[in-house]
């Protein structure tokens, strides 16, 4: 067997991905489940290095090894802006020059270091065509219109191309940094106290409990019109600082000033509404420019199917309402649609080069597509580290003890089989419970991952019963296999722990092959429909990966079940 790797490092997330000859994607590992550094975004060694092991990974067996961008170019970008606009004192440029030696301009070094492999069989891809060809894997058919919209790569911080066959894939429009809705989204996300890069899906939460009041005043610092993406950077700092993202000038237009991140941010806090006020109106913002930019993709490309990649591609607010456009047929978004999924889309880069044709054969149902490739556990000894745990169950009657567990109101941490390709845990890298039960879900939310009140967990149903409880768009079906969009909530009676403030859910689909859907198809005789679902890790962890991870998370959280693929084991009673 022979094989394409791509790779995405040094800006955030770090991936690496691995295609067979025949352009299947057979496996996919981010550097942070190794390192155990969140959003991890160094030269992803320890992810290639397994990837090595695990697959005898050499020159003789690798067909292209393909990076994420253009190195030079993506450093050169913004030093070039900071130059003109700011001055070669500025910190912004004194950082660039200073870092020039930790960009990804020492991608090829780093490399040498890991694989010693033909420098002809190195080849970069611009980063918005690997989001787009990231997003492209998993259609199967053409031609179709790609919009990616982010924080910045390369030359763009947001792009539209038409893909037409394999040897055509035009590059339509493009907006320049610092035109750029993602950092104008991780701008807001830095004054409410969150993490860039990290906790924008907060900002999305809070949102549902917010009033857009300061809409039209959000609206003046970014725009789109006549084609053109517009903002005032005099409001946005991350075009002059490398320490904050926001200017004085940006705080003057609220009523309330920035939050520290270490100020708690709950239903009962003094300022939440207006914290959430703020956030309701940078959400509005977003979707309404991400409106006018599909109408006006459509306008240009005639087409009325599109793939949607790029970070911002991971709000599925707004995904949801971006299906209700009249002009749209379809919407495809990719499991993994930031930075790390862009490393499946250049190792699809490096499949499409050697000219091969475009994969026609995706189903959102085939599981591997969703958690490809495997976890490495051979030299966990598991007796071992679960020698406080007593071994409730084997493999043979996993589904029907985790069922019964949950009919009882219990939660059950997951760590089964290979960890899922995207950033949401959709099973096997979970902690679940009965989302009939408030009691239940609150416990998980609150005591166990200790998370504020407004970011509710996600519900699972098979796609069958998903019809008594959502209403569910043809146009996204796709994303809701791996929560790729919210839904509009049509029965909220027994699941009200999972539904937003607004009436939606981020919720996932599963079919009775999937972990979950056993599971589901067990409890149906139950008359619980639903299950609740959270990724499995600590507070600002990384979700855990290997067994070893699993084992230090339970113990830390006081989790009283764990599910792996031998069996279920629960804590052994204190004597």
């Amino acid at each position: 067997m022979k094989y394409y790797l791509g790779i995405s490092g040094y800006f955030h997330d770090s991936s690496v991905a691995l295609l067979d000859q025949n352009g299947k994607l057979i496996d996919f590992k981010k550097e942070e489940y190794f390192s155990r550094v969140k959003g991890d975004k160094s030269f992803p060694r320890l992810a290639l290095m397994e990837m090595i092991e695990n697959f005898n990974l050499k020159d003789e067996n690798i067909l292209k090894v393909t990076f994420y961008e253009k190195p030079f170019k993506a450093w050169l970008n913004i030093l070039k802006y900071s130059i003109k606009n700011n001055s070669l004192f500025n910190e912004l440029t004194r950082n660039y020059f200073k870092n020039i030696w930790k960009s990804s301009i020492i991608f090829p070094y780093d490399l040498s270091k890991y694989l010693k492999i033909s420098n002809q069989k190195i080849i970069y891809c611009d980063h918005h065509l690997s989001h787009t060809l990231s997003a492209a894997y998993y259609n199967n058919k053409n031609p179709i219109t790609s919009i990616v919209i982010d924080g910045f790569g390369d030359e763009s911080s947001s792009s539209i191309h038409h893909v037409i066959s394999n040897n055509e894939i035009n590059n339509v429009w493009s907006s320049p940094f610092p035109h750029s809705i993602g950092l104008f989204y991780s701008a807001i996300t830095d004054y409410l106290g969150f993490s860039i890069n990290e906790g924008e899906y907060k900002v999305m939460g809070l949102a549902a409990y917010g009033e857009p009041t300061y809409y039209d005043e959000l609206s003046k610092t970014i725009s789109f019109e006549n084609g053109k993406l517009y903002l005032d950077d005099k409001y946005y700092d991350f075009c002059r600082s490398v320490s904050r993202s926001y200017s004085n000038k940006l705080g003057e237009k609220f009523k309330i000033g920035e939050r520290e991140s270490n100020q708690i941010l709950d239903l009962d806090t003094p300022n939440f509404k207006e914290y959430a006020n703020i956030a309701a109106s940078a959400q509005k913002v977003v979707e309404d420019l991400l409106k006018e930019i599909f109408f006006f993709a459509h306008e240009i490309t005639k087409e009325k199917r599109f793939i949607f990649s790029g970070g911002v591609a991971m709000n599925s607010v707004a995904i949801n309402k971006l299906s209700k456009l009249d002009f749209v047929e379809e919407i495809i978004i990719p499991p993994s649609p930031g930075d790390s999924g862009a490393a499946i889309g250049a190792a699809y880069y490096g499949y499409i080069k050697n000219g091969n044709e475009f994969n026609k054969n995706f189903n959102v149902e085939n599981l591997e597509l969703l958690s490809p490739g495997y976890v490495n556990n051979k030299n966990t000894d598991e007796e071992f580290f679960l020698s406080n745990y007593e071994k409730i169950c084997d493999d043979h009657n996993l589904i029907e003890t985790a069922s019964d567990l949950i009919a009882t109101n219990e939660v059950v941490a997951t760590c089964y089989r290979n960890i899922e390709t995207g950033p949401r845990a959709l099973g096997h890298r979970s902690m679940i419970c009965n989302a009939h039960s408030k009691e239940a879900v609150n416990f998980l939310n609150e005591k166990i991952k200790k998370r504020s009140k407004f970011r509710p967990v996600a519900p699972v149903t098979l796609a069958n019963n998903a019809g008594k409880y959502f209403l569910l768009s043809d146009k996204i079906y796709q994303s809701y296999y791996f929560m790729g969009s919210v839904a509009e909530v049509i029965k909220s009676e027994n699941i009200e722990a999972v539904v937003h403030n607004d009436k939606t859910a981020r919720i996932q689909l599963c079919d009775e092959n999937h972990v979950l859907g056993k599971i589901l198809k067990k409890l149906e005789k139950k008359n619980i429909f639903v299950i609740a679902n959270t990724s499995f890790n600590i507070s600002s962890d990384p979700m855990v990966y290997s067994l070893e991870d699993a084992y230090l998370a339970i113990e830390r959280m006081n989790i009283k079940y764990l599910m792996t693929e031998n069996g279920i084991y629960t804590k052994k009673e204190k004597k």
